[in-house]
């Protein structure tokens, strides 16, 4: 039996705790190895992208033929931002390759001069960068494009929630990593992203540069018949039950978004006595636990939106999923002043990424803060059994 909590959260997933996704990690696997296109990956927010690019980055047969790149670039609000996040993964993951292959990099990328010093507790090499010290974003990018094109092994680097680039206020940062990126050979790009409707203009409009440049994948939730198997097996081996209504009842709920699914479960594991079921009102429980623990991060985010921002998140979060937020019927619900107002807000919400949109339907980007938001007008959707 496993004393250790199966249902990871954050980190690297090992692999007997990785659940399913078998068809999605050949096909980024086979893309990667073949070297042919750079790769668009497209999914809702939480639904395991990086969960599986981290996964297929520490296989065998890429871990052992390619130097790989994971950063995410959602917090970032400048070229400068990029370019730093950047220049800090290629460091951090060649760092451990050796002295010649850190050197390689020195003697390439002149533009930077990070700090490197020794970790006392583990002996390891260590190093620091900041933000100020890249001073010509563009120049410095060319000389980390330089190493990677000119590197000793096939370079991958996944680049996450890439529709960020769009807000930069630098002029023409879409054209600039295009033109670049366009003529490297020995370096190819997975772009991803939780913002499909901005990733599909970026990427599938004639009038932006990245358009038909890439293969393009869309991650889906985990078929529930295989979550289900994965979670009950984890929950036998610990010692615990949670039974098919159980389960199905939390998936169907959160619709298979694999960060709420797995935090759920992640507490419930813990929660569940040996011997013990999992039953609803356990679930209930410990979702009661995460939304206390993630309540002042949450009216810190209120706190940065106008009223009217928050009267049509609040609005959009009620519905669950909104549509037609502009008809008459919309604003006498949820007593909003005009369709004007609500679009205007939206332009925001949506900006913020705090608000999601596909196929005309608006949800709160993340499910556990639009059932907070829920709970605070006295409406607890999740019920016991």
């Amino acid at each position: 039996m496993t004393s250790k909590n199966p249902f990871i959260v954050s980190g690297r997933i090992p692999d007997e705790y990785f659940c399913d996704r078998v068809e999605e990690s050949r096909y980024l696997i086979n893309k990667i190895k073949g070297q042919a296109s750079n790769i668009l990956l497209m999914a809702n927010r939480r639904i395991g992208k990086t969960g599986l690019i981290e996964y297929c980055f520490h296989r065998p047969e890429i871990e052992e033929e390619f130097y790989s790149f994971y950063f995410d670039i959602l917090h970032t609000s400048s070229l400068q931002e990029f370019v730093y996040e950047f220049g800090r993964e290629v460091y951090s993951q060649l760092m451990p390759k050796g002295q010649k292959v850190i050197q390689t990099l020195l003697q390439t990328v002149r533009s930077i001069n990070p700090k490197f010093g020794m970790d006392p507790f583990t002996g390891t090499p260590t190093f620091s960068l900041e933000v100020g010290s890249i001073a010509n974003p563009e120049y410095t990018l060319d000389e980390i494009f330089n190493w990677l094109e000119h590197a000793d092994r096939p370079c991958v680097v996944a680049i996450d929630e890439f529709q960020r680039i769009g807000k930069y206020p630098d002029k023409n940062v879409e054209a600039l990593l295009r033109g670049k990126m366009q003529h490297l050979g020995n370096c190819h790009f997975i772009f991803s992203g939780s913002a499909p409707h901005l990733l599909a203009e970026m990427f599938q409009s004639s009038k932006r540069p990245f358009y038909k440049s890439t293969s393009t994948m869309e991650l889906r939730a985990i078929e529930i018949s295989k979550y289900r198997e994965f979670a009950q097996h984890w929950f036998v081996q610990g010692g615990r039950e949670i039974g098919d209504e159980t389960f199905d009842y939390l998936y169907n709920y959160f619709e298979g978004n694999t960060f709420c699914v797995q935090q759920l479960l992640h507490e419930a594991y813990d929660s569940t006595d040996k011997g013990g079921v999992c039953g609803k009102t356990l679930l209930r429980e410990c979702l009661n636990g995460i939304l206390a623990n993630n309540s002042n991060g949450y009216r810190e985010m209120l706190s940065r939106m106008t009223t009217k921002q928050k009267a049509v998140l609040t609005a959009i979060a009620l519905e669950g999923k909104a549509s037609k937020v502009t008809s008459a019927s919309f604003l006498r619900t949820h007593q909003l002043e005009s369709a004007s107002m609500v679009q205007t807000a939206l332009r925001v919400l949506k900006d913020q990424e705090w608000v999601s949109v596909r196929d005309n339907i608006y949800s709160v980007s993340d499910q556990f803060f639009s059932i907070w938001l829920q709970q605070q007008h006295g409406y607890n959707t999740f019920s016991y059994e």
